[in-house]
């Protein structure tokens, strides 16, 4: 864990706090999307994705209008990268479109100092960027590393670079969560009181992860669906919860 100043206050990096809050975060958007009622309107992502488990594992946050952040973990730490529109490393790591190669390379750039232990991490980090249309570059603009007591990268070389916001909002977690990080700052929103009982089943659920898979028990889904959502968006839910270890009651695993 490392503990600094910063323009947006006092920020806490810890590999293991980033891991629960991407988890809490990943289910947190995909429960209040599925909610029929639309509960829950302010989650921290408006897109997500997730690959791997909580050993070795990337979290995408994706704000719906081509920016976002990835953060992607080893047992060894944490490797950040975020994107906003327009920046990315041609623009703001100084990449030459000759030396673009399609890989982690493209946004080395934003992690000097990169240790050659959290290489699995940035291979991670890279698989869930997106692609420059322009050159076939992987699109990220800024970025950190956390490797034991050492934290380092472009959101505190410079401050002021695109998308510092998004990866900053990583180190002002609130327990297990996220706060919304714009463009322009971080902020944290008061929940709805219609929302409360979704922020129940998300933090039940994301408990129960966290010690191995788990089901939506018979009244968080009755809490969840007062009434038949979507089936076509029920299906997305069920099969991005699955990659996490959740499950429907009485599902059988393919």
């Amino acid at each position: 864990m490392i503990a600094m100043a910063s323009r947006f206050g006092r920020v806490v990096f810890d590999r293991n706090a980033i891991v629960r809050a991407a988890l809490r975060a990943y289910v947190e958007v995909i429960l209040a999307h599925l909610d029929p009622l639309k509960r829950h309107n302010f989650t921290p992502c408006a897109q997500a994705d997730w690959t791997g488990d909580l050993q070795r594992g990337a979290f995408y946050n994706g704000n719906g209008c081509g920016a976002y952040d990835v953060v992607a973990w080893t047992e060894a730490g944490v490797v950040g990268l975020a994107y906003e529109l327009g920046f990315g490393p041609l623009e703001q790591l100084g990449l030459s479109v000759d030396a673009v190669t399609g890989g982690p390379d493209d946004v080395r750039g934003a992690v000097p100092g990169f240790p050659a232990e959290l290489e699995p991490a940035l291979v991670l980090a890279v698989g869930l960027l997106g692609v420059g249309p322009e050159h076939g570059q992987m699109d990220a603009g800024v970025g950190f590393w956390l490797y034991g007591d050492r934290v380092a990268g472009t959101i505190f070389d410079d401050p002021t670079l695109a998308g510092v916001p998004r990866l900053v909002a990583w180190g002002l977690l609130r327990g297990d969560r996220l706060p919304l990080a714009c463009s322009d700052g971080v902020k944290f929103r008061a929940d709805e009181p219609s929302a409360a009982p979704i922020h129940a089943i998300i933090d039940a659920v994301t408990a129960r992860v966290l010690k191995g898979p788990t089901e939506l028990t018979t009244d968080e889904l009755a809490t969840l669906l007062p009434t038949p959502p979507d089936p076509e968006r029920l299906l997305e839910a069920q099969q991005m919860l699955r990659k996490v270890g959740v499950t429907w009651p009485g599902s059988i695993e393919p």
